[in-house]
């Protein structure tokens, strides 16, 4: 089967900056008739050029980018944001007879393509304002012992002094009504092209 049908392999050239990633991914997007799709969190944001070794348009080669340079500073973007249009992006170059070669150094965009992220509710400020004062005024543990009431299974998973992520659970039982633990089965399945992920890994 070739590399250029629909099933076949997609290519992930992962590995920390400056160690080739962008040039062995254009080399073998020249060979193969492929596109690169960014996998690194920071070159998705626009106008963002120091520390992210973008390549130069006229460095590209002719090999068509996406999903970088396209989001406002402003707009948090996430993980389970990219993995849902990186997925729709695999589908169009394939689509076109061509190969998807995911370029990158983030593997949490990665993990979120095989293994979505449940859709958790963009953080209310005064929810979380106020659940930070319940923490600063009594304490960690406090926040623990009101998530067993409100979320006992989440709560017998999490450590009280884990308090990011017991926090974060009271606020998404207090924003949806639906303990964090049911939302988080029923993720979406991940996308078909995960499971034919070929991850090749570069250490400079």
């Amino acid at each position: 089967m070739s590399a250029l049908e629909s099933h076949g392999p997609v290519f992930a050239i992962v590995g920390p900056t400056a160690s080739g990633k962008s040039p062995l991914g254009i080399e073998i997007a020249l060979r193969l008739g492929g596109e690169i799709i960014n996998c690194d969190s920071v070159q998705v944001y626009q106008g963002i050029q120091i520390a992210t070794a973008k390549v130069p348009v006229a460095e590209r080669r002719g090999v068509s980018h996406h999903l970088i340079d396209f989001v406002s500073p402003n707009i948090n973007y996430t993980a389970g944001d990219w993995a849902r249009e990186a997925a729709l992006k695999i589908e169009d170059i394939e689509g076109r007879a061509r190969l998807p070669i995911l370029v990158g150094g983030t593997g949490l965009y990665l993990r979120a393509l095989r293994n979505p992220f449940f859709q958790s509710p963009q953080t209310d400020e005064d929810v979380r304002r106020r659940i930070n004062e319940l923490r600063q005024r009594h304490g960690p543990e406090h926040l623990h012992r009101l998530l067993q009431k409100l979320d006992p299974e989440s709560a017998a998973e999490l450590y009280p002094r884990d308090w990011p992520r017991v926090q974060r659970a009271i606020e998404v039982r207090l924003q949806t009504g639906i303990p964090m633990w049911q939302q988080k089965s029923q993720r979406p399945q991940p996308h078909e092209s995960a499971r034919r992920l070929r991850v090749i890994v570069l250490n400079p």
